[in-house]
């Protein structure tokens, strides 16, 4: 609808004549619960303006017939939130403090990004607000952006920016790869050198897969467990949870870099420069491996308050289980007929470790198996959508990141805007009682060649808008064409905060192309690396 700019577009919405102005005079109301909710709302209005207005809490009294109102509605449903604004009065419902949060995020989008812009721009005497109705409410409760840190370090001032954008666009779910092959980088104090050895490296390959190029340079960086902390806090206050990647069984050469007795045949490893390996895949028969994970886990589940923590599961290979003597009398012990069954014995081991801790596990799909927990939950990156069908009918949720639809790593050619948003995560010809098994959308960038911040933010704007829009919104509100004009006026929020985008008229040209789209997979794409 022209003129309401928001983003990702509300689940209903009816614009009226008119507006509601906010000016000196002006006042806020809140019921207790919205407190803080209504407070952030003030302060954000008083660093854009010459006035600051007073709030007071309402109790025992009936709704204020002017001002901005908070006001609590038991019967919406979580996160969602109702919104009416008259020339009168700005009515923000919810029935929790994510769906008031919400709201507020919604009215930031209505003021414009003026409402963020820094002092020295200069102080409004009033703020306009157009006259509507707003019936909002996610289609998933998981709606979420996974950023990798292991195959390059990004400072927590970076990651920050990103929450913020996050908290504007309602995603409510960081998923944080810490460890990789190619750095370690999450503090662990009973195991110093994961860092002191593991975060650090002595080159970076460059320009693809296959290249030969290094940049000559050593790359290095790690959270310390307050760094850490300071993430988890900040991304709470935005009502956003940050769910911790630690990777085992594979994906684990800077570990076993820092601990050599973690590998089968205790191989002194090096962090590796180059972005394809499958040698760091740790023990499945060693009990120590179990009692380093289990130590690990408590120092991770004390920085990480998520009830879900991902250990990762993808691409290990069996090769060193075959022929060491560890794995095999595992096999022998547990009864294991085929390697094949090792990894499901692994997971079941650390899934256990994680429930007698009160958390759940979630992995990749390679965790799948018949032995994984009840409650797992199970993050498809590969394969056909439909392959899920017989585990959506037992029970089984799904948070879905298939590889070709919404992986932010890839180039603009390979994964255009257009094919993002349109992005449905819910299989075709599936129950209503199993549609409520994908629990959502989660769109990871890996870093491999994404070396800076000009580089990340390339890669992840404006794509990140459309993936908060497919994850919020209903299939029949959504509308590409409008998308399109609320994303050009979306592009000062970002610039406001110091994000260039791709540009959208690249981002236009970029539409997918077989077969030549496919050596993107293969080689870096070519990005301006500036900052």
């Amino acid at each position: 609808m022209e003129g309401i700019d928001v983003i990702p577009r509300p689940a209903i919405l009816a614009r009226k004549d008119a507006s509601f102005t906010i000016q000196a005079g002006s006042r806020a109301w809140h019921d207790p619960l919205f407190e803080q909710q209504a407070r952030e709302l003030v302060v954000l209005l008083a660093k854009a303006s010459t006035f600051e207005l007073p709030v007071k809490p309402f109790i025992g009294m009936p709704l204020p017939a002017s001002g901005i109102i908070f006001h609590v509605e038991p019967d919406i449903k979580p996160e969602g939130y109702r919104l009416d604004v008259s020339s009168e009065r700005v009515l923000i419902a919810a029935s929790d403090q994510a769906g008031a949060f919400h709201a507020v995020q919604t009215i930031k989008q209505l003021l414009g990004p003026a409402i963020d812009a820094p002092a020295s721009s200069g102080r409004a005497d009033a703020w306009h607000i157009p006259c509507l109705s707003i019936d909002d409410r996610p289609r998933f409760p998981w709606r979420g952006f996974m950023l990798d840190v292991a195959r390059h370090f990004f400072e927590k001032e970076i990651i920050k920016q990103i929450l913020d954008v996050m908290a504007l666009l309602k995603m409510n779910v960081f998923h944080w790869h810490l460890t990789d092959d190619q750095g370690w980088r999450i503090e662990i104090k009973r195991y110093p050198r994961l860092v002191e050895i593991g975060s650090k490296r002595g080159d970076s390959q460059v320009g693809g897969y296959v290249s030969l190029k290094r940049t000559g340079i050593p790359h290095e960086g790690y959270y310390t467990q307050d760094d850490a902390r300071e993430i988890v806090a900040y991304a709470r206050e935005r009502f956003i949870t940050v769910v911790p990647e630690i990777e085992f069984p594979g994906h684990c050469t800077a570990a076993i870099a820092a601990y050599p007795e973690l590998h089968c045949k205790g191989k002194h490893l090096a962090v590796p420069a180059t972005f394809v390996t499958r040698k760091g895949v740790v023990c499945a028969g060693k009990e120590r491996v179990y009692e380093f994970i289990a130590d690990i886990l408590d120092e991770v589940l004390d920085i990480f308050p998520s009830k879900v923590i991902h250990v990762g599961g993808d691409e290990t290979s069996t090769g060193t289980w075959k022929h060491c003597p560890d794995c095999k009398a595992l096999m022998q012990r547990e009864g294991l007929h085929s390697i094949h069954g090792v990894q499901p014995y692994f997971t079941s081991r650390v899934g256990k470790l994680l429930s007698d801790r009160g958390r759940t596990l979630m992995g990749w799909n390679e965790v799948l198996s018949s032995n994984l927990p009840a409650d797992a939950i199970v993050q498809f990156w590969t394969g056909r959508t439909r392959a899920i069908l017989p585990h959506l009918t037992k029970g089984r949720k799904f948070v879905m990141s298939p590889f070709f639809t919404v992986y932010l790593d890839h180039d603009h050619v390979l994964l255009p805007l257009d094919m993002v948003y349109n992005f449905d995560p819910v299989p075709k010809n599936v129950s209503i009682e199993q549609q409520g098994n994908v629990l959502g959308i989660e769109a990871p960038l890996w870093t491999e060649w994404v070396r800076t911040t000009r580089r990340l933010h390339w890669q992840l704007f404006p794509r990140l808008l459309a993936v908060a829009e497919a994850a919020w919104t209903p299939p029949n509100a959504k509308d590409y064409p409008s998308f399109k004009e609320r994303l050009a006026r979306f592009i000062p929020w970002l610039q406001e905060r110091g994000i260039n985008p791709a540009s959208l008229d690249k981002v236009e040209r970029c539409k997918l192309r077989k077969p030549l789209s496919f050596l993107h997979l293969f080689f870096e794409p070519r990005i301006p690396e500036t900052r």
